[in-house]
């Protein structure tokens, strides 16, 4: 079994790219696949996304909220790019005997040891690893040169050649180590579909079909590698999918504006005025260099602990908010952070009776806010896993609107004109165990159970994703019902991160900045 990953790919391109004939591969799987909308998690982020389909849990089992997350004990923003989450469809496998090739893959550092090979997707601050070692050599000769992330300067055409270059390599590399050590299971990424379409989308809805349009360039490139991929790979059994979709994002709509007005949350006058000032001294100096192509020489040169903690930006969200110590938090009763599409409502109470009383009255500012605006929304109530679960989640499900954490912003609903994520990501499952035709009401917390299942192992009983129909009359896990067992799995074997480390944190974020995942 092959699942091949494209980061944020979303049918709103492929589809009218297909109807004109620029992607025939997309057209092949979609004519020879059990295919369909892949409801990503709350919130519709890489992290948790990415842990959430590895594991077939939720978010909410996870307590991950996204690659920074709001702790409710200490009030601060925590980084989660390091967090080891057990219990991977992988070490499942290796638990039953098999061996996989995981490559690529976010959240998949720090690692539990298996049988295989596991190349893992770019914490910003490393520049190699591997599992076992000294695949990175192997790796790194294969393809003469291998990089974890694309280090050029977005909006540049080197960051778009270079994305080209990289897709082609990624390729090249997990077909290797597939053909190579033929595993039971191989899991592998490409990242460049969602990097490029947050910094190229442009003005249009839907990009044109031009090669003057770098997110048709990358679709492209992924397309002319799949017809080969699918060629080499004809008689097994391949998935295509994606952790969430994407779109033109024209409107954003101010949460914690919303929850400032209903008297859940207070700001102070003033804050540190003195980080504020070294703020926005940091914000000119990085466009510049960012500009000039010398921003990674600039971090080596001035190291990030001068800065910690300095904000960033000329907004005042969330994260800047609690850097600059201007939320009193004796006259605040909740906060919301954001990821995308989706609020998250954290209440800063522990007593049941006062938690459902401020939820209540957060749903209800929020609702009818939502509604002056014009905008469809959903909200889900979630139970405390960890201190980063939030107590309210409100999902935004307006087209071309997202949530903004921004306390400053000039209205509630306000226009910007950027691109983000979408709900929906994309579902191909091509070869002899999979039937043909569309799929409905797949969720990424589906694939890993449907997966497993696939393979004959049994499940975990942890997994909250169900096994989908998907698979042919006459192929075996038609026939037989899903296996569980206990399984947690054990500790990391590797390790380091960021935790307790300032300037890997500021990196960490100033990169999550740069691709809008921080405000």
């Amino acid at each position: 079994m092959i699942i091949l990953g494209l980061d944020g790919a979303t049918f709103t391109l492929i589809e009218p790219w297909v109807a004109s004939g620029c992607l025939p591969n997309f057209e092949r799987l979609l004519e020879e696949s059990a295919h369909g909308e892949l409801e990503s998690t709350i919130p519709e982020i890489t992290v948790p996304a990415w842990p959430a389909f590895a594991t077939g849990r939720d978010p909410s089992e996870l307590d991950m909220y996204g690659f920074t997350h709001f702790n409710r004990g200490t009030r601060e923003n925590d980084l989660s790019h390091d967090e080891f989450v057990p219990g991977k469809m992988w070490d499942v496998v290796d638990d039953q005997g098999g061996s996989s090739v995981v490559f690529n893959i976010p959240g998949s550092y720090p690692w539990q040891e298996i049988d295989g090979t596991i190349i893992a997707a770019a914490p910003e601050y490393k520049d190699e690893y591997a599992q076992p070692p000294e695949r990175w050599g192997e790796l790194t000769d294969l393809v003469d040169g291998y990089k974890l992330r694309n280090d050029e300067p977005p909006g540049s055409r080197a960051y778009v050649d270079l994305s080209l270059e990289l897709i082609s390599k990624r390729f090249d590399a997990f077909e290797h180590f597939v053909r190579t050590e033929s595993p039971d299971l191989a899991v592998g990424l490409i990242r460049a579909t969602d990097r490029v379409a947050h910094h190229y989308w442009g003005d249009e809805d839907v990009p044109p079909a031009s090669p003057d349009n770098p997110v048709f360039e990358i679709y492209r490139r992924v397309d002319e590698r799949l017809g080969a991929f699918l060629d080499a790979h004809a008689d097994e059994d391949i998935i295509v999918m994606s952790d969430h979709g994407f779109e033109k994002v024209r409107a954003n709509f101010a949460v914690n504006v919303v929850l400032e007005q209903a008297g859940l949350v207070s700001l102070t006058d003033s804050g540190d005025t003195t980080k504020a000032a070294l703020g926005s001294a940091r914000d000119i100096a990085s466009d510049v260099l960012g500009r000039a192509g010398l921003l990674t020489l600039a971090r080596k040169v001035v190291p990030e602990s001068a800065l910690t903690d300095v904000p960033t930006g000329d907004t005042l969200g969330l994260d800047n908010a609690l850097s600059m110590g201007r939320i009193d938090w004796t006259e605040t009763q909740a906060i919301a952070d954001v990821g995308q599409k989706t609020t998250m409502v954290y209440i800063l109470e522990d007593d049941a009776d006062e938690i459902d009383h401020i939820q209540s009255r957060a749903e209800s500012a929020l609702r009818e806010s939502a509604k002056q605006a014009g905008l469809d929304v959903r909200f889900k109530r979630l139970e405390r896993a960890g201190p980063h679960t939030p107590d309210l989640c409100m999902i935004i499900e307006t087209p071309e609107v997202h949530a903004s954490s921004r306390f400053d912003a000039p209205d509630t609903l306000f226009e910007v004109d950027t691109s983000g994520h979408a709900r929906e990501g994309i579902f191909l499952a091509h070869g002899p165990s999979f039937r043909d035709g569309t799929v409905d009401g797949a969720s990424l917390v589906d694939i890993a159970p449907t997966v497993l299942h696939a393979l004959g192992y049994r499940l975990p009983e942890s997994m909250s994703g169900n096994v989908l129909s998907i698979f042919a009359n006459d192929a075996d896990s038609a026939q037989r019902d899903p296996e569980y067992y206990d399984f947690v799995g054990s500790d990391a074997v590797a390790a380091g991160g960021v935790s307790g480390d300032d300037e890997k944190e500021d990196e960490v974020k100033d990169r999550l900045r740069e691709l809008g995942y921080l405000e």
